[in-house]
């Protein structure tokens, strides 16, 4: 009995040591924590990605907390790269309000619909609209001011004026300011870039922005390349390169402009070609199979027929040119909804080499060029595959939202961690 008893004691008393023991080693770590130190991990990294990857954008952002390693590997470009999540935005229109959503697809292979499950819409967009989203960052333009949005961490930033901009502070009654935003690999760093021009294209300036903590928060100004142009495409974004085309006044055919955003050196390249001339209200640059695109989609709803240049060379300045025509039954899709005064917008690309066309209401009085909202409270856009022809239609679903005011203002496959 004097034994069993003495027995008993003991595995208390180690019980108690034992709890004491974790209670200290539980308060070290989350001293260690606080201070900045880096806990140890008992797993590979490779696989703590690999959970990492799998988990919600709020417990990544949590996750950054942690500790400095933890805060690396979520902000790191190999995650971001790998966490797609594809979603189309939009922006959707109540009496005076707009409210910004985002849909995400019902199946991953995009081949069912996508259904609106995020309100990203924040007080601070009021008055602004959206004119670009680019690997989960979006920017918001108002005029000449600007600001960006980090569409998964739900940060916004408002850029500073440009102050020192000569056609922004004469105050021209017919300007055009552009803002675009892209991504140095160099460096790993995203740059916006801001292109201010006048109505008459006569003068023009070119401006750097540089996001993110540690770097001078101020706009540069770049030299301009010859001769002055006003850019008209949406423009595309390719190893480290932004692309664009630009109309020159007296010029019939458009100018094709690189911007290296590592180096902020711009060019004005040759033409595609001779035989090249565009419709410049329904003429994008796309990618395509790895590839610098342009497609001429202007007779698109009326014949059923685009153009495509690939660029095969950019020294030689080689292109080649296909025509694509749709197949009957797709063009009776494309005729049964797009009616009247309607036409459709390229608005990028997925990662699968599908071409997203917006359906979009048209007017153009006094011989302008005006953009409506839609008039059918079913959203929806076209998925056009330049290599296999094929054009199908996908909608986008909502239980909550019902207005004949909407478009669709991006789409995005990428989750951003950094912090503005």
């Amino acid at each position: 009995m004097v034994f069993s008893f003495d027995l008993g004691v003991i595995l208390q008393r180690d019980t108690r040591r034992t709890k004491r023991r974790w209670k200290v080693i539980r308060r070290r770590r989350r001293r260690d924590i606080s201070k900045g130190h880096e806990p140890s991990l008992e797993i590979p990294l490779d696989l703590v990605i690999e959970i990492f990857r799998r988990l919600p954008p709020k417990s990544l952002t949590r996750f950054k907390l942690v500790s400095k390693l933890w805060s690396s590997i979520v902000c790191s470009k190999y995650l971001t790269d790998l966490s797609s999540s594809p979603r189309i935005y939009m922006w959707l229109g109540f009496d005076e309000e707009k409210i910004l959503v985002s849909s995400s697809p019902s199946s991953p292979d995009l081949d069912g619909s996508f259904v609106i499950d995020q309100d990203l819409t924040i007080s601070a967009m009021k008055g602004y609209s959206v004119s670009h989203v680019y690997r989960g960052l979006m920017c918001f333009t108002n005029g000449t001011n600007a600001q960006i949005f980090n569409t998964t961490t739900r940060q916004l930033v408002v850029l500073p004026e440009i102050e020192e901009s000569n056609i922004i502070a004469e105050e021209y009654k017919f300007r055009k300011v552009i803002y675009r935003i892209g991504h140095d690999p160099v460096h790993d760093q995203y740059k916006v870039v801001c292109i201010v021009s006048t109505h008459n294209v006569r003068r023009m300036e070119h401006w750097v922005f540089t996001l993110g903590g540690g770097v001078s928060r101020q706009w540069r100004k770049i030299p301009s390349p010859c001769p002055q142009h006003s850019p008209f495409t949406q423009g595309l974004t390719m190893n480290g390169r932004m692309y664009y085309l630009g109309l020159v006044p007296d010029l019939l055919s458009p100018v094709f402009v690189r911007f290296n955003i590592s180096s902020e050196e711009i060019r004005v390249l040759q033409n595609v070609e001779d035989a090249f001339w565009c419709r410049y209200y329904y003429t994008e640059i796309i990618e395509y199979d790895g590839k610098l695109a342009i497609l001429d989609y202007s007779d698109l709803v009326k014949d059923g027929v685009m153009e495509l240049w690939v660029r095969e060379d950019e020294e030689k300045n080689s292109w080649s040119r296909k025509t694509l025509v749709l197949h009957p039954s797709h063009m009776n899709m494309v005729k049964t909804h797009i009616v009247h005064n309607m036409s459709l917008r390229v608005q990028g690309t997925t990662r699968n080499g599908d071409v997203i066309l917006v359906p979009q209401h048209i007017t153009r009085p006094d011989d302008q060029f005006i953009v409506l909202p839609q008039v059918t409270t079913h959203f929806y856009v076209f998925l056009y595959n330049l290599q296999k022809n094929h054009l199908r239609k996908v909608y986008i679903k909502s239980n909550r939202y019902n207005t004949k005011r909407w478009d669709v203002v991006g789409f995005d496959d990428i989750e951003n961690f950094m912090s503005l």
